[in-house]
Protein backbone atom coordinates (compact mmCIF):
# COMPACT_ATOMS: atom_id res chain seq x y z
CA UNK A 1 0.00 0.00 0.00
CA UNK A 2 1.32 3.45 -0.85
CA UNK A 3 0.59 6.65 1.04
CA UNK A 4 2.06 10.13 1.02
CA UNK A 5 1.81 10.17 4.85
CA UNK A 6 2.81 6.67 5.94
CA UNK A 7 5.31 3.94 5.16
CA UNK A 8 4.18 0.35 5.47
CA UNK A 9 6.81 -2.21 6.41
CA UNK A 10 6.54 -5.94 6.96
CA UNK A 11 8.84 -8.24 8.84
CA UNK A 12 8.33 -11.83 7.73
CA UNK A 13 10.30 -14.95 6.87
CA UNK A 14 9.61 -14.76 3.13
CA UNK A 15 6.92 -13.47 0.78
CA UNK A 16 4.83 -16.62 1.37
CA UNK A 17 4.81 -16.28 5.19
CA UNK A 18 6.65 -19.60 5.24
CA UNK A 19 7.61 -19.65 8.91
CA UNK A 20 5.72 -19.00 12.11
CA UNK A 21 7.30 -18.03 15.39
CA UNK A 22 6.01 -18.29 18.92
CA UNK A 23 4.32 -14.98 19.68
CA UNK A 24 6.04 -14.64 23.07
CA UNK A 25 9.45 -14.66 21.34
CA UNK A 26 8.38 -11.88 18.96
CA UNK A 27 6.87 -9.86 21.82
CA UNK A 28 10.11 -10.14 23.79
CA UNK A 29 12.16 -9.01 20.78
CA UNK A 30 10.04 -5.88 20.46
CA UNK A 31 10.00 -5.08 24.17
CA UNK A 32 13.74 -5.63 24.59
CA UNK A 33 14.40 -2.68 22.29
CA UNK A 34 12.66 -0.40 24.81
CA UNK A 35 11.46 1.57 21.78
CA UNK A 36 7.93 0.14 21.80
CA UNK A 37 5.20 -0.46 24.32
CA UNK A 38 2.54 -3.13 24.09
CA UNK A 39 -1.02 -1.81 23.87
CA UNK A 40 -2.81 -5.18 23.79
CA UNK A 41 -2.13 -8.84 23.01
CA UNK A 42 -1.47 -8.03 19.35
CA UNK A 43 -0.41 -4.39 18.98
CA UNK A 44 2.44 -2.09 19.93
CA UNK A 45 3.10 1.62 19.66
CA UNK A 46 6.18 3.77 20.08
CA UNK A 47 7.73 4.76 23.37
CA UNK A 48 8.17 8.48 23.92
CA UNK A 49 11.76 8.37 22.61
CA UNK A 50 10.87 6.86 19.21
CA UNK A 51 8.92 8.34 16.28
CA UNK A 52 5.28 7.34 15.82
CA UNK A 53 4.70 3.73 14.85
CA UNK A 54 1.89 1.18 14.97
CA UNK A 55 2.84 -2.52 14.99
CA UNK A 56 0.54 -5.53 14.70
CA UNK A 57 1.55 -9.15 15.28
CA UNK A 58 -0.33 -11.38 12.88
CA UNK A 59 -0.71 -15.03 12.00
CA UNK A 60 -1.58 -15.04 8.30
CA UNK A 61 -1.03 -17.36 5.39
CA UNK A 62 -1.78 -14.93 2.54
CA UNK A 63 -1.07 -11.46 3.94
CA UNK A 64 -4.67 -10.66 4.82
CA UNK A 65 -5.48 -9.96 8.45
CA UNK A 66 -7.59 -8.05 10.89
CA UNK A 67 -7.13 -7.22 14.54
CA UNK A 68 -8.94 -9.58 16.87
CA UNK A 69 -9.85 -10.14 20.50
CA UNK A 70 -8.69 -13.72 20.04
CA UNK A 71 -5.05 -14.19 20.99
CA UNK A 72 -2.86 -15.84 18.42
CA UNK A 73 -0.13 -18.20 19.61
CA UNK A 74 2.06 -17.75 16.54
CA UNK A 75 3.22 -14.88 14.33
CA UNK A 76 3.92 -15.07 10.60
CA UNK A 77 3.91 -11.30 9.98
CA UNK A 78 4.92 -8.18 11.89
CA UNK A 79 2.94 -5.43 10.11
CA UNK A 80 4.25 -1.91 10.68
CA UNK A 81 2.87 1.54 9.86
CA UNK A 82 5.05 4.58 10.52
CA UNK A 83 5.13 8.26 9.75
CA UNK A 84 6.58 9.59 6.50
CA UNK A 85 6.91 13.14 7.85
CA UNK A 86 9.81 15.12 6.42
CA UNK A 87 11.23 15.91 9.87
CA UNK A 88 11.66 12.22 10.74
CA UNK A 89 14.81 10.48 9.54
CA UNK A 90 13.41 7.37 7.86
CA UNK A 91 16.69 5.56 8.43
CA UNK A 92 15.82 5.38 12.16
CA UNK A 93 12.83 3.23 11.27
CA UNK A 94 14.71 1.10 8.76
CA UNK A 95 17.67 0.44 11.05
CA UNK A 96 15.41 -0.50 13.96
CA UNK A 97 13.17 -2.78 11.91
CA UNK A 98 16.19 -4.46 10.30
CA UNK A 99 17.60 -5.21 13.75
CA UNK A 100 14.32 -6.81 14.77
CA UNK A 101 14.13 -8.78 11.51
CA UNK A 102 17.69 -10.02 12.04
CA UNK A 103 16.89 -11.09 15.58
CA UNK A 104 13.91 -13.09 14.27
CA UNK A 105 15.99 -14.43 11.33
CA UNK A 106 13.39 -12.91 9.04
CA UNK A 107 13.46 -10.17 6.38
CA UNK A 108 12.28 -6.57 6.26
CA UNK A 109 10.11 -5.48 3.33
CA UNK A 110 8.76 -2.08 2.30
CA UNK A 111 5.25 -2.72 0.93
CA UNK A 112 5.50 -0.09 -1.81
CA UNK A 113 7.91 2.71 -2.60
CA UNK A 114 7.20 6.11 -4.16
CA UNK A 115 7.85 4.65 -7.64
CA UNK A 116 5.21 1.90 -7.37
CA UNK A 117 7.65 -0.96 -6.71
CA UNK A 118 6.15 -3.51 -4.29
CA UNK A 119 7.56 -5.82 -1.62
CA UNK A 120 11.04 -4.38 -1.66
CA UNK A 121 13.40 -6.38 0.53
CA UNK A 122 15.57 -4.00 2.55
Amino acid sequence: MWSDRYNYYNIQFDEQFGQKLDKSFVVNCLLETKLFKQTNHQTFTNSKDFPWVDIILVETYDGNFTTSDKENQFVTLVAIVCSKRQDIDQQIYIDTFKQIANRLNWKLYLEEDDDGNENIEL
